[in-house]
């Protein structure tokens, strides 16, 4: 018997390509063992760019320890696997169960694997008042204020903080790596330090501590959104 085994191709008779990206949740920090990281190991997986629903993701801790669980259920992993939406994106919950590094691996037949990497350390502790910004949809949507938004929830505009508090604007851990931000203050209190953030990614977070009381604005300098911190002595 001849056995004829041919690549996929499409219609422009050049082989598929697949691809699998970080989608969000990357270089995260945890604060102890007890509780899932703050956001989602999220991947992406397309062909020539399209988005790929229905594709088997296998997901496995190589460095450290931890439980992998569905999101957004929190139910066990079927064979350690979950399967991409229609929107090509596959998503677990992530909690450590050893200090120190953790990494884990997602693979999809064909493509190369991605890693994620998170800290562990309960000496470590969160901002005293964390923002979290970032556009609804993408990062591609130009400077549109109405597609952004600031604050612990969706459209969140009363933001506060008190003098000395550690305060930590984070990017949007949901976006694609290729979005970045700028988080600068565009007028401070009589007395206060400005601050700039640089370049960040998805899931990072800049931290400031405001030093005089009042209004403190900032925007995202690359996307255009907006924000206001009221701060109280």
């Amino acid at each position: 018997m001849l056995l004829l085994v041919a690549a996929c191709r499409d219609a422009t008779n050049e082989p598929v390509r697949s691809s699998l990206s970080i989608y969000g949740g990357n270089n995260q920090l945890g604060f102890d063992t007890l509780s899932n990281l703050g956001s989602p190991l999220a991947v992406l997986v397309t062909e020539d760019n399209r988005a790929i629903a229905g594709v088997r993701v296998q997901w496995k801790v190589v460095v450290g320890d931890g439980e992998l669980t569905i999101f957004p259920t929190g139910s066990p992993l079927a064979d350690d696997a979950t399967t991409t939406d229609v929107n090509g994106i596959a998503s677990v919950y992530f909690r450590p169960r050893s200090l120190g590094t953790n990494t884990v691996t997602a693979s999809v037949s064909g493509a190369t694997p991605v890693e994620f990497h998170a800290i562990t350390n309960p000496t470590l502790r969160p901002p005293d008042v964390l923002i979290t910004a970032g556009p609804v949809f993408d990062c591609t949507g130009g400077l549109d204020p109405t597609k952004y938004w600031l604050g612990s929830n969706a459209r969140d505009t009363l933001l506060s903080a008190s003098v000395g508090q550690r305060v930590g604007i984070r990017y949007a851990p949901y976006l694609l790596p290729a979005c970045t931000a700028q988080f600068k203050s565009t007028a401070v209190p009589v007395g206060g330090t400005p601050f700039d953030s640089g370049i960040i990614h998805p899931g990072d977070t800049f931290e400031f501590k405001p030093n005089a009381a009042g209004k403190w604005t900032f925007v995202d300098a690359i996307n255009g959104g907006a924000g206001t911190l009221t701060v109280t002595p």
